[in-house]
């Protein structure tokens, strides 16, 4: 025996000792699987005795099974780091609550966005300017608040407004310590979390809470866009808003690019006899293949040349993006980059698809190379060994053992058996006890096999070794239905990194990034070779 298994016993020993007189068989039970639940070491089983009551066994046990999870959590950075050092359990509830409440962050106040409510808890402000959603969403994945491109904001506020709640007291980790919500002016809500996924539910929505803010926001609406709720509310005069609306933003943004496109070819800024950046480097790399791998035509007699190429506002997996205006093929789009570059944005692409589909996303044979199977099935033996030791019943039906007392009331049956048998037998005695000595063997043989019919023991340890063994062994036959159906975390047990860089340098990265025809271009530009990707 080793020495954690030494200090196992020596703490269930010291448990039953102290609180044996406490509770009940039954809740002694209880509480040791609760504790082993919380700690492989059940090293918050005193603790669980001392702060758990008999008389309101089944509230505590859930209380303190809640707190303690929590403490686990939070335990480096709580005040106490000993849970032996609290008092009670409400003692490290109210700790937990104070941290959990504690305000983690100040939201400032900027011009260009209006304030719509603020407690302690909540700020929730609806931005009026790109600028201010991006401050304002720092920190999430939300498309309005993308520092590459103004176009979400603007096609998001053509029929409605963005308002972001910012939650001053949950820590950056909760998914919900933002929230995006877009009102459109005809009542309609869509919630974003932080991760940019949809949601309808949880959260404090159906609370008065939220009921408080969502008033606060209808009010701002109607005061503010009484004039858009108005044309909103007919569906003809609104698709003609729609419209207009867009039609000026992305008059504005060509506007805005076209000058800046015109602005760059004056200065020649492109030349790379002069300028050695970045973008230069990139575009002269698109410029190449866009002619000689595309042949696409560059009418240089209507002044076409490198400068119809235009830096779009949004990049491809983090790539530099441009799109081409010349007469011929005008409005096709390209990504570049150097080989680390797209190799980065490739992965980027697969991580996406991963994190957005799962295993269902990828080849089931393909992904079995990837997969930790050692840790799987001890994952499933731990799982299936702490249901079946609760469960019994579930798995073994009749194949349990008689019960200890169920035994003895066999042996008494016997022994009542064989004296009655000898009466039966024996001339001497009456017919009528002979006759009555059998009519009491008969029901006694019953009321053996009855017990027989219905074991209520508990399972041998070979019992439970045995049935974990063969669940194990069912599930491991189909893994990824097995992660599925259990809702395990696959990125615990698989090297989902070393899975899409064999993925990508089996499909190549084309198969990525180029969105429109799965090719892969090359340009030696000074000295080093680009990768250019049609996207569309």
């Amino acid at each position: 025996m080793n020495f954690s298994q030494i200090l196992l016993e020596g703490r269930k020993d010291d448990f039953l000792r102290k609180y044996g007189d406490k509770f009940n068989e039954g809740q002694m039970k209880e509480i040791l699987l609760v504790s082993k639940d919380l700690s492989p070491n059940q090293k918050f089983l005193m603790f669980l005795g001392d702060v758990i009551r008999p008389e309101n066994f089944i509230d505590d046990i859930e209380k303190s099974k809640k707190a303690i999870e929590k403490f686990i959590r939070y335990q480096q950075v709580l005040d106490k780091k000993d849970i032996n050092q609290y008092d009670s359990l409400n003692d490290i509830i109210s700790a937990i609550n104070a941290h959990e409440n504690k305000t983690r962050r100040t939201v400032s106040d900027r011009e260009d966005a209006d304030v719509i409510f603020e407690n302690d808890r909540f700020k929730v402000l609806s931005p009026k300017t790109y600028k201010s959603s991006c401050y304002y969403g720092a920190g999430s994945k939300w498309c309005t608040a993308s520092q590459n491109t103004s176009t979400h904001f603007d096609n998001y506020n053509v029929d409605g407004k963005l308002f972001y709640f910012i939650d001053k007291k949950a820590k950056s980790n909760d998914i919900h310590y933002k929230v995006a919500l877009l009102q459109k002016y005809d009542g309609d809500k869509s919630y974003w979390d932080v991760k940019d996924k949809n949601f309808n539910s949880g959260w404090i929505l159906g609370t008065p809470l939220y009921d408080e803010i969502q008033n606060k926001i209808d009010e701002y609406l109607q005061n503010t866009y009484s004039r858009e709720i108005e044309i909103f509310k007919d569906e003809l005069a609104a698709e003609i808003q729609r419209r207009r609306i867009r039609i000026q933003q992305q008059a504005e943004r060509n506007a805005r690019r076209l000058a800046t496109a015109e602005q760059r070819k004056e200065n020649d800024e492109w030349n790379l006899d002069e300028y050695d950046d970045d973008m230069a480097i990139k575009a002269n790399a698109v410029f190449e293949v866009i002619r000689d791998d595309y042949g696409i035509s560059v009418d240089e007699e209507e002044g076409e040349s490198i400068y119809n190429l235009i830096p779009t506002e949004y990049p491809h997996y983090g790539l530099l993006t441009f799109e081409w205006l010349g007469d011929d093929e005008t409005g096709t789009e390209w990504a570049v980059g150097d080989w680390d570059e797209v190799y980065e944005a490739a992965k980027e692409y697969q991580q996406g698809i991963w994190d957005d589909m799962g295993v269902e996303g990828w080849n089931r044979d393909f992904i079995m190379n990837y997969i930790d199977t050692v840790e799987i099935e001890r994952y499933l033996e731990d799982l299936f060994e702490y249901d079946v030791e609760s469960n019994p019943e579930v798995y073994f039906d009749d194949d349990l053992p008689l019960a200890e007392w169920q035994e003895s009331e066999i042996e008494k049956l016997e022994e009542e058996y064989e004296t009655l048998e000898e009466i039966f037998l024996d001339d001497d005695y009456e017919q009528d006890d002979r006759d009555a000595a059998e009519e009491r063997m008969e029901e006694i043989e019953e009321e053996i096999e009855n017990i027989k019919d219905d074991p209520q023991g508990e399972p041998t340890v070979g019992m439970i070794s045995d049935m974990v063994e063969s669940l194990v062994s069912d599930r491991m036959d189909d893994i990824p239905q097995t992660i599925n159906e259990y809702g395990i975390d696959i990125n615990e047990y698989i090297d989902v990194e070393q899975m899409i860089e064999d993925s990508i340098d089996i499909d190549g990265i084309g198969n990525s990034l180029a969105t429109y025809d799965g090719a892969e271009n090359e340009a030696l530009i000074n000295g080093k070779w680009y990768y250019v990707y049609r996207t569309n």
